[in-house]
């Protein structure tokens, strides 16, 4: 049981869950609570959709080492759970039994808000976790990639559910209170801006420790046939990429979100 509980990187989850709470309560709450709203998910739905994702990511965790036991035979054989204290059959039935119980939590979710075009954001996860393990990891730049949208997918999940459900409540009322219709619009484009800034701050950060871990992992990838950037561009290369990718992906995100804040402040948007 100790072995199937490390299966699934329960730091890892824990990261997840408080960068969900984060976005709700810090972010979204904050920038609601300057205009006297709230988040409109209730919390039993809320604690539904981290749960969901929790799930799912273990699920994803536990399919990744099942996957990997050839390489981490040879990067990390101390370390390694998959066949030797969980079966390699348990590892995949708390795949199945994880990712089932995420996807089905997220549908409920789903139906009480009434989001429906959201169902796509489980499942897409759970095939993305799948065949990341089975194929993209192996494959240049694209595994990389995967693990970091998926990253950036978990603040930004929360956005995607509760702007529409808070703009669905006080758009009304903001426009009464406001009378002009482009400061209502206005309003929700700077939370949707610091949703978007937050979650390509995960993904820059995942892409870097992607780039990193692969950096460490070439013994093991080189036996198993991956084409990582260590391996196909050399370490020269990677090493470029670990140091230039971050202020060349943060900067303009930051430049972007200057003026967005600077109107804020001027025009006093948030006052009611």
């Amino acid at each position: 049981m100790l072995g199937l509980l490390r299966l699934t990187r329960p730091l890892n989850l824990l990261i997840i869950a408080g960068t969900m709470a984060v976005m709700r309560y810090g972010v979204i709450g904050g920038l609601l609570g300057a205009s006297g709203f709230v988040p409109q998910l209730s919390t039993t739905l809320f604690a539904l959709l981290v749960l969901s994702t929790v799930l799912i990511a273990a699920g994803g965790n536990v399919i990744n080492d099942y996957f990997d036991t050839r390489i981490d035979r040879i990067n990390k054989p101390d370390a390694l759970i998959v066949g030797r204290s969980v079966k390699r059959r348990v590892a995949m039935a708390a795949h199945l039994v994880l990712s089932g119980l995420g996807l089905l939590l997220g549908l409920i979710v789903v139906w009480r808000t009434g989001l429906w075009r959201l169902s796509i954001i489980p499942a897409f996860a759970i095939g993305a976790l799948w065949t990341y393990s089975t194929a993209f990891k192996r494959q240049l730049i694209i595994g990389n990639g995967l693990v970091a949208t998926l990253t950036a997918l978990v603040p930004l999940t929360v956005g995607l559910y509760e702007i529409p459900l808070a703009q669905r409540a006080y758009t009304t009322e903001m426009l009464t209170e406001l009378a002009d219709g482009g400061l209502v619009h206005f309003y929700f484009r700077v939370i949707w801006y610091w949703v978007f800034a937050f979650s390509a701050f995960a993904f820059v950060a995942t892409l870097v420790r992607e780039l990193q871990k692969d950096m460490a992992d070439v013994p093991g990838d080189l036996a198993d046939g991956c084409r990582t950037v260590p391996i196909a561009w050399g370490m020269r290369w990677s090493r470029a990429l670990v140091f230039s990718t971050p202020p060349c992906s943060l900067s303009p995100s930051c430049c972007c979100g200057a003026p967005f804040c600077r109107t804020h402040y001027r025009s006093g948007t948030w006052a009611r």
